[in-house]
């Protein structure tokens, strides 16, 4: 074989390995491209399977039956469900986050008063070292164990929901649709946003049915507790100091009113500026009379307010009236020693350098300040699209009594009509009313001197217009204050005796089948 054709051979042996390796690495692709293509195939198949999983399970919850299929409180005769637990269990949380930011604003959750509110309830703990969830949902489940006792009592002595009542419930569900409706949101979404997600109006309307016979049958049996004269006056004798108070007069300087003096001053001059309150606090200390207290207030704090008004309201407000005596307290202690003279004054330095100046006004006294007492019937603004339909209402009401004017006629109005949930039940009453319990129209209208037994008449307060009905002079403050211990004595006693009576069961492991707030 010639030179010349052993290369061709050559070429041609090489072209047809070039040719196999180009087929082998094609077949190779093709195989990675089927390999990825069943990879990618079975990927989007578990994304659909989890999808559709996802879908289903919400579907299933927003039915609200794995919730409704669990009971998490029973008694003999009621039953809560976990989908009314739900509600109870965010109602609760609600509750209390609301009463505490309102107390200290978001500080609250920094002193660990309530959870972080955006972050899940099971993921953060307490400072005693329980989950917020668990905390929350044993408050909620004892309030229910409550509920559920009183509820059993109610049914065993026959005491029942009337038509009014379950009327009030209907309102509580028609007022939720049409807020939804006005804020354009479906009330399923709200409902699901604020109880929980399967929690439906049927639910709610059977938890508040529970709620409202228990609290029915609380009014009734706390109400309908007497309390004797020598009940009252055996028990003062024993505490007879509780019920002493007295009047007096603070104001407190502090270092962080003179920031804007702070700004104009040398560094170097920080002695002078920090003993600013204790001057100011000396000057106020040298008074002797309240007339004198309030003379030299004015003067020494004038330019911290633009308006004259506000000046008078801060004066004002240094007048404490009626207070009892505080244990291991510095200032109460020297206020209610004897020693101490009406017109005397101290000034008491607090560790972050406040001081304060106190000045007795009245001594150690048995508080004999009158009380009042009164029917209301509440029409709440919050009810109405308008004031004006508010004020017609009550209008109308007063027109309706007007036509059979008796006290017995304004309790059954009230339990028909009134919006007020701590009086409807006992026809608007409130015994024993002392300054500072009511907001400031209510009083002004209740302690008005001209005031006489069945007067009536319509009252505008922030909550809306009352329909007002004088009953009479309550008892002295300290011996109402004497017959409400006793009167809540003798109820914790029953409710005692109820709960040994009307067993109710806490399942806590289906409970914890409710789901988290986020």
């Amino acid at each position: 074989m010639g030179k010349a054709q052993r290369a061709r051979l050559k070429r041609t042996e090489e072209e047809e390995r070039a040719l196999r390796e180009r087929e082998m690495k094609k077949a190779e692709r093709r195989e990675n491209i089927k390999i990825t293509a069943i990879v990618v195939s079975i990927l989007l198949v578990i994304a659909i399977i989890v999808t559709t999983i996802c879908v289903v399970v919400n579907m299933v919850k927003s039915t609200g039956n794995y919730l409704r299929n669990k009971v998490g409180v029973y008694s003999e005769n009621f039953e809560v469900n976990n989908a009314m637990m739900s509600y109870f269990f965010r109602d609760t949380y609600a509750t209390t986050v609301q009463n505490a930011i309102s107390q200290l604003g978001m500080a609250a959750t920094y002193y660990g008063m309530i959870p972080d509110t955006s972050k899940p309830l099971r993921d953060q703990t307490n400072s005693a070292g329980k989950t917020w969830y668990d905390y929350f949902m044993e408050a909620a489940a004892n309030n229910v164990s409550n509920m559920l006792v009183l509820a059993e009592a109610a049914k065993e002595e026959g005491i029942t929901l009337t038509e009014n009542e379950t009327n009030r419930i209907d309102k509580v569900l028609a007022d939720l649709k049409a807020d939804a409706e006005e804020n354009g949101e479906k009330v399923e979404d709200v409902i699901h946003e604020n109880y929980g997600l399967g929690v439906k109006e049927s639910d709610i309307k059977d938890a508040l049915e529970i709620y409202y016979l228990s609290q029915k049958y609380y009014f009734y049996k706390y109400e309908g507790i007497e309390i004797s004269d020598d009940e009252i006056k055996d028990y003062y004798d024993e505490h007879k100091d509780d019920y002493f108070v007295v009047s007096y007069k603070v104001y407190t300087f502090s270092e962080d009113d003179d920031d804007d003096d702070k700004d104009d001053k040398d560094d170097n001059d920080k002695d002078s500026v920090s003993k600013k309150p204790n001057i100011l606090a000396r000057e106020l200390g040298t008074a002797k009379s309240p007339e004198e207290f309030d003379s030299k207030l004015r003067e020494l704090i004038k330019d911290k307010f633009d308006k004259e008004e506000d000046l008078d309201t801060a004066i004002e407000n240094t007048l404490k009236e009626n207070e009892t005596l505080k244990e291991d307290s510095e200032y109460s202690e020297w206020l209610f020693d004897e020693k101490t003279e009406v017109g005397d004054t101290k000034l008491i330095t607090s560790d972050d350098g406040d001081v304060a100046v106190y000045m007795l006004t009245e001594k150690s006294h048995l508080n004999e300040s009158p009380t009042k007492n009164v029917r209301h019937i509440l029409f709440s603004l919050s009810d109405y699209e308008t004031e004006d339909e508010c004020k017609a209402a009550a209008e109308d009401l007063l027109a309706e009594y007007k036509k059979d004017a008796s006290e017995d006629k304004f309790a059954e109005l009230a339990l028909k009509y009134s919006s007020d949930p701590g009086s409807y039940s006992v026809g608007g009453l409130y015994r024993n009313v002392a300054k500072g319990q009511m907001v400031e129209e209510f009083e002004d209208w209740l302690f008005d001197d001209a005031r006489k037994a069945g007067d009536c008449d319509i009252v505008k307060t922030s909550y809306g217009y009352h329909v007002m009905y004088y009953v009479g002079e309550g008892s002295p403050a300290w011996e109402a204050d004497v017959s409400e211990t006793l009167r809540s004595e003798k109820y914790s006693d029953i409710v005692e005796d109820l709960t040994e009576k009307h067993e109710v069961t806490v399942n806590t492991k289906k409970l914890k089948n409710i789901p988290d707030i986020y």
